[in-house]
């Protein structure tokens, strides 16, 4: 696999640490592509979440403000 091949060639003579964080820094650029993309299908196709948790908290913090604005 060219990809494979690439990471080879290009961390040849190195150490661990080099090695580790190319690794790293890799992973973590896919699972932000993959949440990305992820979050782009939810928005195209309108698809919405409803969490009863989430609108309780929001509920109670708007309905504190509110008493503080009073």
């Amino acid at each position: 696999m060219w990809f494979i091949e690439f990471l080879q060639k290009s961390l040849e003579g190195r150490g661990f640490y080099p090695y580790a964080l190319a690794i790293f820094a890799w992973t973590y650029t896919f699972v932000l592509l993959v949440v990305a993309i992820y979050q782009f299908f939810l928005y195209v196709f309108r698809i919405k979440y409803n969490n009863p948790e989430f609108n309780n908290f929001l509920n109670k913090n708007t309905d504190k403000k509110e008493q503080e604005n009073e």
